[in-house]
């Protein structure tokens, strides 16, 4: 999923979802959230990463929409591991439903604390489980489409900035429907662009949420060379790719990536 090569942070996050690669042995975690899933991957895929991942969590009402959306794709909820562990306030959850998956043995974790939101404390209730039970993730996937909702999105970003602190190296991918979004540690960054995004000219964008950044890069259609990003400022956004198959990044600050993925769906 990633490496560290002469202190180059590696990412490849498009190979490991839309590749048929044995996932088995790669040491992520999958956490779906209490919005709509409305992705456009292939079913299989998404199945595939809930089947093969290290913990499994779902979110407060995450449980109900995922089950919802196993059961669309014409799976009974029997055909699908149970989540290692559902976290949240459980206010928009049965007690029958609850109960059935303690059957199951998942972990219950009631988190009713409202100065975090759910994204945050189920990563903190994760970072636990993983501690308690002696396993080792270096990635997590996040479904965590907004529905349009701007402060949702916010939030979600809000939560990549206070992982870095609790959750250190560990990276945090966001799953839209046609997006995928992480953060950008300060220091070099290396990420493989896979050929049908270069071939469609797929958007990408470096934001620099938080602070101003000066960055620099390669593989743009516009690069960037140790120019300074900020909000009032200069904000790259709607860039793309040069042909070139890896994005380099240097970063003073943390930045957020997002990249577009619909021409790989």
């Amino acid at each position: 999923m990633n490496a560290t090569e002469n202190n180059i942070k590696l990412w490849s996050p498009c190979e490991d979802i839309f590749n048929s690669i044995c996932r088995a042995k790669q040491n992520y975690a999958i956490v779906i959230l209490n919005c709509r899933i409305s992705l456009n991957i292939d079913h299989r895929r998404i199945l595939y990463l809930w089947a093969h991942a290290k913990v499994r969590v779902t979110v407060d009402g995450g449980l109900d929409r995922w089950l919802t959306w196993v059961q669309a794709h014409e799976y009974q909820v029997s055909d699908v591991y149970a989540p290692d562990l559902i976290t949240g306030d459980m206010d928009s959850l049965s007690l029958g439903l609850l109960q059935y998956f303690e059957n199951k043995d998942s972990k219950i974790v009631k988190t009713p604390e409202q100065n975090e939101t759910d994204f945050t404390k189920s990563l903190k209730e994760l970072q636990k489980h993983c501690d308690d039970e002696g396993i080792e993730i270096d990635s997590i996937y996040v479904l965590a489409d907004t529905s349009g909702r701007l402060d949702q999105i916010l939030a979600n970003i809000n939560t990549l900035f206070k992982a870095a602190a609790f959750m250190e190296n560990k990276n945090i991918y966001q799953i839209a429907s046609t997006s995928l979004t992480w953060l950008l540690a300060p220091g070099n960054h290396k990420i493989t662009i896979p050929q049908t995004l270069r071939d469609q000219n797929a958007w990408c964008s470096l934001i620099p949420i938080g602070e101003p950044c000066i960055v620099s890069s390669k593989g743009l259609k516009w690069n960037l060379d140790e120019t300074k990003l900020s909000f009032g400022g200069l904000v790259s956004t709607s860039n793309t790719y040069n042909g070139e198959p890896f994005v380099t990044v240097t970063t003073d600050g943390f930045l957020v990536w997002s990249m577009g993925i619909e021409p790989l769906l």
